[in-house]
């Protein structure tokens, strides 16, 4: 998506938040796995973050409560949304910068390696050979031991574009009750242009190629999802 038609979706009644804020998503079940699995990882050490398509970061910054963050460093082309998450991530009281670029072009930047690369609800935006390469790149950019996050949609194993397309849009018509239709019809426009999901399989086998071990998907909320993919050694 351009800078325009990330503004425009974001401006809108403010959709986006209101989607996340009905949970429509299952971000509070995914973030509060989220919580658990960067606790347990890494505890009371130190670690950096690479956020590609931040967005407000408003889940993110509560399942960040309490770890030991070294330097934060988001992505994300709206305005309004890094601003909303500079005010979200202030109470970390942890070095944090922000960048107004698209999140491919944020992980192509610099050479910096990071302890966690996460990226939210964006990566399903890239083509498939993008998503290829999104993984190479990202597997450069962590450091030993390091971890990609990621929460996305995906496509079931028997599931093509065109299926995933109507099937995701007749569950969002039928239980995404408390948003006007105007607000639906600009989703829905939105998905059948910008997404682009992947089976877990076909994300699988892009992150081998990209030097990962094979990912784990550890939080399934029908097409949302959050994958683990470990740089150096295999997840129980």
């Amino acid at each position: 998506m351009n800078k325009v038609a990330v503004d425009d979706f974001f401006a809108a009644w403010s959709i986006y938040d209101r989607v996340v804020d009905l949970n429509y998503m299952f971000h509070d079940e995914i973030y509060r796995g989220i919580a658990t699995l960067l606790m347990e990882r890494f505890a009371a050490r130190p670690f950096s973050i690479l956020d590609l398509g931040c967005g407000s970061a408003q889940h993110f910054a509560k399942a960040l409560q309490g770890r030991r963050i070294s330097r934060y460093l988001g992505y994300d082309l709206s305005e309004t949304a890094l601003g909303q998450a500079r005010r979200n991530l202030a109470p970390l009281n942890c070095p944090v910068e922000f960048k107004q670029a698209d999140f491919f072009e944020g992980l192509r930047a610099g050479d910096e390696k990071y302890s966690l690369i996460f990226s939210s609800y964006a990566l399903h935006h890239l083509t498939s050979s993008d998503k290829g390469r999104f993984f190479q790149i990202a597997r450069e950019r962590l450091t030993a031991g390091g971890l990609l996050l990621l929460i996305d949609i995906g496509r079931e194993e028997n599931e093509d574009r065109a299926s995933f397309l109507l099937n995701y849009c007749a569950w969002i018509q039928s239980n995404w009750n408390n948003l006007p239709q105007q607000a639906l019809d600009l989703i829905f426009n939105h998905i059948r242009q910008c997404d682009f999901p992947e089976t877990d399989a076909a994300l699988d086998a892009m992150a081998e190629t990209g030097g990962f071990v094979r990912g784990v998907n550890v939080t399934r909320f029908l097409w949302h999802r959050m994958w683990i993919f470990d740089s150096n050694h295999t997840i129980c």
